[in-house]
């Protein structure tokens, strides 16, 4: 049996953003934020997006849904490509694809009734109005654990996980196939963000929702994704089945990502951490990129392998693997070094219900 064709597809996404300078403001560089990057999610899945803070996260989720302009690259949805709609089409294609902002505090407008908020959409698309809008969302609150009571109040009535469960529901209003999550939790408690988590693989399972899950979280990742793309610097260096990814990590980058997971047990903690010594810890410049692998002066297996010329002089394309040709890699040596995460992740997972 064939697989499902994906729902959302990219290809090649870019977002290179201008540097500015001189007295008429010419264009001196350019910050590839999001260099190339491709991936596709299937209906009902979950892709993880992982990576350090400033890696192009937030800009890939923000660009595939053109909340700000692409530079280059396909973003095919159902069929068809977001990036070259005109404004009546990319209209009608908007409900089926949402956002979950990262913040709950500065994503709801504080002059306006929690009806109103998710509300807006249902009124802006003519799907309901009067009593049936004021029933839909009172619906779509219960949904999310919420009373209907809270239709009437202000946002800052609210504590942060319901402020979140608010914009879950306004994702939720128009019943959309695909909702990029940009880090849902991170800005929550631990007891609120596994709460957070659990209503949307809820959510996921009776809506048969598609996500993008970015986080930094990468016990949050490995409980919800069914597979996790790896980026560093604008692209992807690593992409794979979530077991896969955790069990048996090919990229060095991924392997200091998931080195540095916290465990409760400090019996694990120095077989599980990735030497970087007589190595650059530094992130380099987005503007000004090293040649080659962008992670080579950072890379323990540069190192190890004796600093080998093509790592400093060409940048690794994102292959298949011979033995696993779901297990995408961007380095020149995949198989010189393996890495396993097998310390459970009790502190970051979700907690049962």
């Amino acid at each position: 049996m064939s697989a499902p064709a994906p729902l959302l597809e990219v290809r090649g996404l870019k977002k290179h953003f201008p540097i500015r300078g001189g007295m008429l403001s010419r264009v001196k560089e350019w910050v590839k934020a999001v260099d190339g990057v491709s991936f596709s999610v299937a209906p009902g899945q979950t892709l993880g997006l992982v990576g350090e803070s400033g890696c192009g996260k937030t800009t890939v989720g923000r660009t595939l849904l053109r909340l700000v302009p692409a530079t280059g690259g396909e973003v095919l949805f159902q069929g068809k490509d977001v990036l070259k709609l005109p404004a009546r089409k990319l209209r009608s294609i908007r409900p089926r694809m949402q956002i979950i902002f990262q913040d709950p505090y500065g994503s709801l407008n504080p002059r306006m009734t929690i009806e109103q908020i998710v509300g807006e959409a249902l009124e802006v698309y003519g799907v309901a109005t009067g009593a049936e809008l004021r029933a839909q969302v009172a619906a779509l609150l219960q949904q999310v654990g919420l009373r209907a009571e809270a239709l009437n109040r202000y946002p800052h009535e609210f504590s942060g996980g319901q402020r979140q469960r608010i914009g879950i529901a306004r994702a939720l209003a128009l019943k959309p196939a695909f909702i990029v999550c940009d880090e849902p939790t991170s800005a929550l408690d631990v007891s609120i963000r596994a709460q957070i988590i659990n209503l949307l693989q809820d959510l996921q399972g009776t809506r048969n929702l598609s996500y993008l899950m970015i986080s930094h979280d990468l016990g949050v990742v490995r409980h919800i994704s069914h597979a996790v793309a790896v980026m560093y610097l604008g692209r992807i260096v690593e992409q794979a089945p979530t077991d896969t990814l955790f069990e048996d990590a090919r990229h060095p980058y991924t392997q200091v990502l998931l080195s540095a997971i916290p465990v409760p047990n400090p019996r694990h903690r120095n077989a599980r951490r990735v030497r970087t010594q007589d190595t650059d810890d530094s992130v380099p410049s987005p503007v000004n990129l090293p040649p080659g692998c962008p992670f080579h002066p950072r890379c323990p297996l540069y190192v190890a392998q004796g600093q080998p010329a093509e790592c400093r002089a060409v940048q690794p394309p994102l292959v298949a693997l011979n033995d696993n040709p779901q297990h995408l890699v961007s380095c020149h040596f995949p198989d010189a070094s393996r890495f396993s995460v097998t310390a459970p992740l009790q502190p970051t997972q979700p907690v049962a219900k």
